[in-house]
């Protein structure tokens, strides 16, 4: 490197300089010395700032690797603790099972925990060391005393040589430079201070290169050794264990298959049961854990309107106090408006679609307004009030819904229900899988779903889709389309990875690429949606395909019904497990869940427009030749009734009691209903 002296040079120029200092040339090669040691101080610059990175990483792994032993010796607590209960139980397959994981995964543990003292003692603990001792201080610190010494020579050098022209220039002489040599003997006490003090930087550097190159890498053979010793010894613990594990896994396919056989016996028992003419259908699904979802849990009393302006005590949100505060409210458009204080600010505005209404109980003046990120308490001055209130904020959201569910799709969405609409695209883009393509998994553009399937697409295969025709596949955007609530039903629940485990259960390395041919792309969809090839066939009886699908909408579990559909189970037929011939509608219709809905709009997309008008058949006089419309108009499903008016059901069929769904609604008061089927 041109300027830099090397050690072997600086050694011997100053061991000549220190033998004959008037004819030596170490004065002259000082400047490439300053030199040297600025080039030796970036050096350590970058040393310091890379140890000080590998010290950073080496702490996290210990901190990782540490915790990690703390969650596995909570793992084996809980081990021995299943295994204890299963003995317990009189199941000793199962619990000697859990106890022998137990003891594994200790081992396991041990190991690791080794492995992490060995990172800290060789490798943490000297790069510490290292850092704190001689790369210690503030960038330039080490060179300091050197430095010092060397601007002291130059003091001292300046000062000989500004004398030694004034001495010339009295004799009547123009001297223009002074050479070292001249000034040797004068400056020896100051050459020796910078000669001494380069020797001692040297010395340092020399030890920082040792310890931070030769012995570190030392350090990370012994970690090398050291992570060897840990997977060969975890790996010894774990074919120790093999043996075991075949031995299990025969015991539990044989335990696996007689709790397969109770359970077969105990959904057909409960098939059995439900099927009971004396048994109320609507009472059981109510008493169901998942009874207590619904759409509409308050109902407002119609005749106080969908408008109101007045004034509330709002409770405020102050760290140190919480006050009841008198504020101006509106509702109007789906959306509650609350004044501040200030009226030339702008009122804060809570989309009643994304909200919940909920009196207190405890004080019949006050109710609770639940948004998805904040919760508002309110204060009514009389008691009637709230009820008021209440009811109007309800009213409202009933409204707003009814316009995000009717019939046509109304292109000019008040501000509310655009929010809605963007919330429920959000909720559906981060749903697993939808971040790529459900077929080819590219990443761009893929803001392209199927409506009948719930799924998102990438610009290329919509393309493909829309070839396809809309029989198999409705393809709209997300972007360009304005898509309505009842619209996005299916893609809430479905996501490109559950509908993937279905289509693409055995496409293996047949799944297409980004960047494939639209040829390729068009060959693999056709497969895939038309030729239904790639998915896993359960069964070949039919019967069980429908058990299947009965199965799957007791469940609400989308999969499942996608499942049993996609390999061929007929949506519009009679399910075996009901008495009185009731479909898939029927049964989803019935349902208190939060996918109900969702599985009714699939079932409405996919089955025989035919069988939407499906009439049961049974002994019960309310019920005899109801169809699915009858049944949202008796429960009061006004939801599922929407949908099923939606794609067309006829209102005006009649049951054996001459009773159309708009008579049974007007018959139990159900005003909503009545006003769905009236809707022009």
């Amino acid at each position: 490197m041109p300027g830099f002296v090397g050690v072997s040079d600086f050694v011997d120029d100053t061991k000549e300089d220190f033998k004959n200092p008037t004819i030596s040339s170490f004065a002259e090669k000082i400047p490439q010395l300053k030199k040297t040691v600025n080039i030796l101080e970036e050096t350590i610059d970058f040393d310091r700032e890379g140890l000080s990175k590998l010290k950073k990483a080496t702490k996290a792994i210990i901190n990782s690797g540490n915790s990690h032993v703390e969650n596995e010796m909570c793992l084996v607590r809980a081990l021995e603790r299943l295994g204890s209960v299963a003995l317990s139980k009189e199941e000793p397959d199962i619990g000697a099972a859990f106890l022998k994981f137990s003891v594994v995964t200790k081992e396991l543990s041990a190991l690791m925990k080794t492995l992490m003292q060995s990172l800290n003692n060789l490798i943490m603990f000297p790069v510490d060391s290292l850092l704190k001792s001689e790369l210690r201080g503030a960038k330039g610190e080490l060179k300091k005393p050197f430095e010092k010494a060397s601007k002291e020579y130059d003091v001292k050098y300046l000062k000989i040589e500004k004398e030694k022209k004034a001495q010339a220039k009295e004799v009547g002489m123009l001297r223009s430079e002074v050479y070292p040599s001249e000034v040797a003997d004068e400056m020896e006490k100051e050459r020796r201070m910078f000669q001494l003090q380069m020797c001692e930087y040297l010395l340092k550097f020399n030890d920082i290169k040792t310890k931070k190159g030769i012995e570190l890498l030392q350090h990370l053979i012994e970690y090398y050794h050291a992570q060897h010793n840990f997977f060969k010894d975890g790996l010894k613990t774990i074919e120790h264990f093999g043996t075991y594990i075949e031995d299990l896994s025969k015991k539990l396919q044989g335990i696996r298959a007689k709790q397969d056989e109770e359970k077969k016996k105990l959904v057909d028992l409960r098939l059995l049961l439900r099927s009971a003419p004396d048994l109320d259908r609507n009472e059981l699904l109510v008493q169901d854990k998942n009874a207590v979802y619904s759409l509409h849990q308050l109902q407002g009393d119609s005749s106080h309107g969908t408008t109101k302006t007045g004034y509330l005590l709002k409770k405020s949100e102050g760290k140190m106090r919480k006050v009841w505060q008198r504020r101006k409210c509106e509702v109007i458009d789906g959306f509650l408006s609350i004044f501040h204080a200030d009226e030339l600010k702008m009122p804060t505005k809570v989309n009643l679609l994304t909200c919940q209404i909920k009196p207190v109980p405890d004080d019949k003046k006050c109710f609770d307004l639940i948004s998805y990120n904040r919760l508002y308490h309110f204060q009514t001055e009389q008691e009637q009030e709230r009820d008021v209130w209440i009811s109007v904020l309800v009213n409202c959201k009933e409204k707003q819904l009814s316009k995000a569910f009717q019939h046509t799709t109304n292109t000019n969405l008040n501000p509310s229900l655009q929010e809605y609409q963007k919330t429920l695209i959000k909720n559906v883009q981060l749903l697993p899988g939808n971040d790529k393509c459900c077929d080819c998994a590219s990443k761009n553009d893929v803001t392209w779903m199927s409506l009948n399937f719930g799924i998102l697409v990438c610009i290329h295969c919509s393309g493909i889709h829309r070839e396809l025709g809309v029989h198999y596949s409705r393809i709209q955007s997300l972007t360009l389309d304005n898509l309505t609530p009842a619209q996005l039903l299916i893609a809430r629940i479905m996501g490109n990875n559950t509908f993937n485990e279905v289509f693409e259960a055995t496409v293996g390395d047949l799944k297409i690429k980004p960047d494939c041919s639209m040829d390729d792309r068009y060959e693999y969809i056709k497969a895939k949606y038309v030729a239904r090839r790639y998915i896993l066939h359960t069964t070949t009886n039919s019967q069980d395909l429908m058990v299947d699908l009965e199965q799957g909408i007791f469940n609400a579990d989308i999969c499942q019904v996608l499942q049993a559909w996609a390999e061929g189970a007929d949506l519009g037929q009679s399910l075996p497990g009901t008495r009185f011939g009731e479909t898939a509608l029927h049964l989803a219709v019935l349902q208190y869940n939060p996918c109900a809905l969702s599985i009714v709009e699939f079932l409405i997309q996919h089955m025989n427009p035919a069988a939407l008008n499906h009439q049961i058949k049974t002994s019960n006089d309310d019920f005899r030749s109801a169809t699915a419309l009858h049944l949202c108009a008796w429960y009061d499903r006004r939801e599922c009734m929407k949908l099923l008016l939606r794609i067309g059901c006829d209102y005006t069929i009649m049951n054996e009691n001459g009773q159309t769904a708009l008579d049974i609604a007007r018959e139990k008061k159900h005003d909503e209903c009545v006003k769905l089927v009236l809707l022009p």
